[in-house]
């Protein structure tokens, strides 16, 4: 078990479709305890890591409240005693309608930054106090759509960029502290959040992305967990500031 009662938080991981559940899913496979924070209701991913005899709690978790990103850090450490793993996984993007820039609003973007970009922010100057004397492992969840570029979101990939930058700072930074700082940039994943826009948009656009990989066949949220399990574990000791693309052969960089 490679992270066996190491403590992990994950931040977005309250559906259960999602990329957050599953890595908290696989996280708890391997003996990590897991706190799972979200805005939405965690019940159900909750059941689903215990029913892998994983030890968990639900924190509800606004990710642009500093606040309320400290009270899900201290509730990590009353319960479990230390925060091992911070995944950055909160983001708008499910209900995020494509448009020309032109029509794009800045409250608009300024929501979509805020969750993405300032969450991870936010949580990492949370989690810092109780990793910087013993270390740590923070993943910062970013998108393929930074390399390839996509129309009519360009609020979502501008946070997910920012995202990157972030890590690459943040390496550099808490470096001396032995944190390791790294982003992992999924591909266009079938997740809850993911079939919810293309039943509202009609049309299928992972058929048409499918056809574009080295890997023809639609990317799940389990995909994701391997990588995030190595990015957690030991094994990634000397390996940080990185953007480590998961997406099927999509594009390379």
């Amino acid at each position: 078990m490679r992270l066996k009662d190491r403590v992990a938080i994950i931040t977005g991981a309250g559906d259960i479709e999602g990329i957050g559940a599953a890595i908290a899913i696989g996280y708890a496979r391997e003996g990590a305890k897991i706190l799972i924070a979200d805005i939405v209701d965690g019940s159900q991913v909750v059941k689903a890591v215990e029913k892998v005899d994983g030890k968990v709690i639900f924190v509800k978790t606004d990710v642009t409240k500093q606040d309320e990103c400290d009270a899900m850090a201290k509730a990590a450490v009353d319960y479990f005693g230390a925060i091992d793993i911070l995944v950055n996984n909160a983001a708008i993007y499910r209900n995020i309608v494509p448009k020309p820039f032109t029509e794009l609003t800045t409250e608009e973007w300024n929501q979509v930054m805020e969750v993405n970009t300032t969450g991870p922010f936010h949580c990492t100057k949370s989690v810092f106090p109780f990793m910087k004397k013993k270390g740590g492992k923070i993943i910062n969840i970013s998108s393929d759509v930074v390399i390839a570029g996509v129309v009519g979101l360009p609020h979502y990939v501008a946070s997910k960029g920012a995202v990157f930058a972030f890590t690459r700072s943040m390496a550099r930074e808490l470096g001396d502290f032995n944190i390791n700082v790294n982003s992992l940039a999924p591909g266009y994943t079938q997740s809850g959040a993911s079939k919810n826009r293309e039943k509202n948009r009609g049309g299928n656009i992972n058929e048409q992305l499918v056809q574009m990989r080295c890997l023809k066949r639609s990317q799940l949220p389990e995909d994701i967990v391997g990588t995030a399990i190595f990015l957690a574990s030991r094994d990634s000791d000397f390996i940080t500031g990185q953007f480590l693309t998961v997406n099927g052969g999509m594009n390379f960089h």
